[in-house]
């Protein structure tokens, strides 16, 4: 049987399975089914990225927003299974809202896991906490690591080869509920849809000269996404720089945070753990 005739297989066994107990157990269930395939052996490039262009075929992430290529090889009612190419670098510290497993199938994942402490609110999508290292796991060719339910599962991912692929076996992503971000120096950012789209109107604002202090109402979500995203920014554009240092000094006198400090914390923690793979 074929790599994608075996996949194909899986996702209906996967699809059978959430349809008679849920999607509670769904990431042990997938990581069993997929120890007991033999897809390592039957994996090879070419029959899947032919399978891209295939009139037929389906994909998932419709826009690669995610990884360097998502490549989706199979697709049922419940379940589906992707195949992402990486390039050698890490993701970000993330959670998710679906549950599965993923299996390494050429390079090198060093893979961590991580768990978050929330101390202090600072908004309805911004959190202060203690993110604290729970394990790691070198996960090479063959090796599987669950993917616990919903947004249990915060990790990240050090791709360590020059290219990384790995499957993924999964549910879709919830869609009521947006991904989180976390940063080494215990920031947590959700990237809700409608926060990071009135950001993006008030980049415009600022680009069209039609930005009003007095007009213009900005949450603390709204001040320290904008901060997160223009930090170090390479604008010349004075209405910028000037609320950049406003929305700075409200979010320290009201949290008591200085959001550039926590991400060069965060930057220089990235770039010893990278340098201590070397």
């Amino acid at each position: 049987m074929s790599f994608l005739k075996i996949a194909s297989h899986l996702n209906r066994k996967g699809d059978h399975f959430i349809k008679q107990k849920g999607i509670k157990d769904f990431h042990k269930k997938a990581s069993d089914l997929l120890s007991e395939s033999d897809l390592l052996d039957k994996f090879h490039l070419s029959p899947i990225l032919e399978s891209i262009f295939k009139p037929t075929n389906k994909q998932h992430f419709k826009n690669l927003e995610f990884s360097d290529l998502p490549v989706t090889i199979s697709q049922g009612e419940f379940c589906f299974i992707d195949i992402y190419f990486w390039r050698r670098r890490p993701t970000v510290v993330h959670n998710h809202h679906f549950t599965g497993a993923f299996m390494c199938l050429s390079g090198n994942n060093v893979d961590l896991e991580f768990k978050f402490k929330k101390t202090k609110k600072l908004g309805k999508y911004h959190d202060l906490g203690d993110l604290t290292l729970k394990h790691t796991r070198n996960l090479l060719p063959g090796d599987i690591a669950e993917i616990g339910l919903m947004d249990k599962f915060i990790h990240q991912n050090h791709h360590q080869a020059d290219l990384t692929v790995n499957l993924c076996f999964r549910t879709p992503q919830d869609p009521k509920k947006s991904l989180s971000n976390y940063l080494y120096s215990g920031l947590r950012y959700e990237k809700n849809v409608d926060l990071l789209a009135r950001v993006g109107r008030l980049h415009k604002i600022l680009d069209l000269g039609l930005f009003d202090p007095d007009k213009i109402k900005i949450s603390n979500d709204d001040a320290i996404n904008f901060l997160i995203q223009t930090h170090e920014t390479r604008s010349q554009n004075p209405r910028l720089l000037n609320l950049r240092k406003e929305l700075l000094k409200r979010v320290k006198n009201e949290f008591g945070v200085s959001v550039t400090s926590m991400l060069k914390e965060h930057e220089v923690m990235m770039e010893k753990i990278e340098n201590d793979y070397e």
